[in-house]
C-alpha cells in the first residue's frame, strides 16, 4: 500500500467510513465511500490478517454499499484479481481493466502539439479545472482536485489551446513511490506532455507510480520503452453496470485506486 496520513485524512473527511474493532479497541477493518455524485467509491476494505476468512470484509462492503444505494448513488471500485471474484458476487460487473506501472527511474520526454502550452496550476485556476473535469469524470471532484494541487503543486501542470483547457495532470506523494494521477487530455499527445511534465517536475523522475487505463495501449508501450514496469493489474467495477460512466477516451490515469 503507498497511502499516507494525508491520504487518510482526506478520505476520512469527504466520505463515510465503517470500521471494526477487536475487544481491546484496536482497529482491525475498514471500508470507505468517496461519493462523487452520482456515484460514490468504494475503497480501503482492509482486513488484517488474523481477522481474514471470516467474511468481514463482505459485511463491512455491503453495509458502505447500502449507504451509497440509500442515496441513490451507484458505487464503483478498481479490484484487484482477487478481489474482483468476490465482488462479482456483490453485484458489480467489469468495465475495463487498469495497469498499474511504476518506475525506479523513469526516462519519459514529449512536446506538446503545436499551439498546446503547458504551465504549473495556480489556486486561481481551480475551478476552470473543475469545471473541465466534471463532464469527462462524470462527477464533482473539485475537492479532490484541490487536496491533490496542495500535495505536490509543482506537479499540478495544465495545457491551455487558445486560451482553453485541453488538459490536466497532478500527483500526490506516497509512502513508496510518487503517484501521479489523474490524467485527463482531450489527446494522447497532450497527455504524454502532461505525463513527462509531472514526472520530471520537482524531485524528479525517480520511483514513480501511475495507474494506466489499459485501453490506452500506445501510451502504455511509450511509459515501458521510458522504464516504467507493470507491478499489477486491477479491473475496474461498476455495481450493477458493464458501462463506464466516463468518457474513457479523454481519462489517461485516474487518481487511484482508493480515489477513483
Amino acid at each position: 500500500w503507498n497511502q499516507v496520513e494525508a491520504d487518510w485524512a482526506y478520505m476520512l473527511a469527504n466520505g463515510p467510513a465503517i470500521d471494526m474493532s477487536d475487544d481491546n479497541g484496536k482497529l482491525v477493518a475498514s471500508a470507505i465511500a468517496l461519493p462523487y455524485g452520482a456515484f460514490g467509491w468504494v475503497c480501503m476494505v482492509l482486513v488484517a490478517p488474523a481477522w481474514r476468512r471470516q467474511g468481514i470484509a463482505t459485511n463491512l462492503m455491503n453495509r458502505v454499499i447500502a449507504i451509497l444505494l440509500k442515496d441513490g448513488v451507484t458505487p464503483g471500485l478498481d479490484a484487484t484479481p482477487a478481489g474482483r471474484e468476490v465482488y462479482r458476487q456483490i453485484g458489480f460487473l467489469d468495465v475495463y481493466g487498469l495497469e498499474r506501472l511504476v518506475a525506479e527511474r523513469a526516462n519519459v520526454s514529449a512536446d506538446p502539439p503545436a499551439g498546446t502550452n503547458l504551465r504549473v496550476l495556480t489556486e486561481a485556476d481551480m475551478d476552470a479545472v473543475a469545471a473541465f473535469d466534471a463532464p469527462i469524470f462524470a462527477g464533482d471532484r473539485a475537492a479532490l482536485l484541490r487536496h491533490l494541487r496542495n500535495r505536490q503543486p509543482e506537479r499540478a501542470i495544465g495545457a491551455w489551446r487558445d486560451g482553453a483547457l485541453e488538459g490536466f495532470v497532478f500527483a500526490r506523494d506516497g509512502r513508496t513511490w510518487t503517484q501521479i494521477g489523474p490524467v485527463i487530455a482531450t489527446d494522447a499527445d497532450t497527455a504524454r506532455a502532461l505525463i513527462a511534465a509531472a514526472a520530471n517536475a520537482g524531485a524528479g523522475p525517480d520511483n514513480l507510480l501511475m495507474d494506466l487505463m489499459d485501453y490506452h495501449t500506445g501510451m502504455s508501450g511509450w511509459l515501458k520503452a521510458g522504464g516504467f514496469e507493470i507491478q499489477r493489474p486491477y479491473i475496474r467495477m461498476i455495481h450493477g453496470s458493464d458501462q463506464p460512466l466516463d468518457r474513457k477516451e479523454m481519462v489517461f490515469s485516474p487518481a487511484g485506486p482508493e480515489l477513483g
